[in-house]
């Protein structure tokens, strides 16, 4: 109840958009063919539901597993480019260009290179998701009070201690922050090699119900991703209060 509470407007803006959206198409100002209506979504979702329901498991699995994989690796570049003058001007560069480069349009190459398999998706999810994780744990880790660092290498601590103690705790809101960008992008790049290399997944739903002229094949996918969307970002948020319990996040409209 306190959540409701605190979010009955959101709540009754988006029912209050349904409704709008029910009433266009029953009135025929949407063409049912075309948009169907909120009703006509949901009775495709309950009709197909053990279908949809492995999609939706297989697309959750090549997202949460790409994502496991750009943090892992993201963190561990972030580390190594804020130690390294080298290796910050040697791997920015890269990293840019992943993002310049359509990722749509390197998924058929790595297609071809690893076969329309997991490692093909795994790699896209990756590639989709890593920039955000490298660049904010970056900034985390070398935007540090000088004071604080003064005051440690004063009391002869290693470069460990220092990381451990002062670096990677200031880093922690970026990477946090990072991870809630990431994780949206993760069910993104998740879609987008299903549709190049795919046969089972939401990507490759949506990819056959579009062929097939099935909108409310489409749609039911459609918002199925978004649930799945909204209810990772929500994972991460929670995941961090339990890392940060001492860190009061601001509520949008507070600052």
């Amino acid at each position: 109840m306190r959540w409701l509470g605190s979010r009955w407007k959101s709540i009754a803006f988006f029912l209050a958009l349904l409704v709008l959206w029910q009433v266009a198409v029953d009135s025929g100002l949407l063409l049912r063919f075309i948009v169907p209506s909120p009703t006509d979504v949901i009775g495709e979702i309950v009709d197909r539901w053990n279908r949809l329901l492995l999609h939706t498991g297989y697309t959750l699995m090549i997202a949460v597993s790409g994502f496991v994989i750009a943090l892992t690796v993201g963190v561990l570049m972030a580390v190594l480019i804020a130690h390294s003058r080298f290796l910050a001007e040697s791997l920015y560069p890269l990293l840019v260009l992943s993002q310049v480069v359509p990722t749509i349009a390197i998924a058929p190459i790595l297609s071809i290179w690893f076969g329309p398999g997991e490692v093909t998706k795994l790699i896209v999810v990756f590639l989709i998701s890593v920039f955000p994780i490298v660049v904010n744990t970056t900034a985390g880790l070398l935007h540090v009070d000088e004071d604080l660092l003064y005051v440690a290498r004063g009391l002869k601590a290693s470069r460990w201690k220092i990381f451990a103690l002062i670096r990677m705790p200031n880093a922690l809101p970026n990477v946090f922050a990072a991870m809630r960008i990431s994780i949206t992008l993760a069910v993104i790049g998740a879609v987008v090699a299903e549709f190049v290399a795919g046969s089972v997944g939401l990507g490759y739903v949506v990819f056959t119900g579009a062929a097939n002229v099935n909108t409310r094949l489409v749609f039911a996918a459609v918002v199925l991703l978004g649930g799945m969307g909204i209810a990772l970002f929500t994972a991460v948020k929670g995941l961090q209060r339990l890392a940060m319990p001492w860190a009061r996040v601001a509520k949008e409209g507070e600052a």
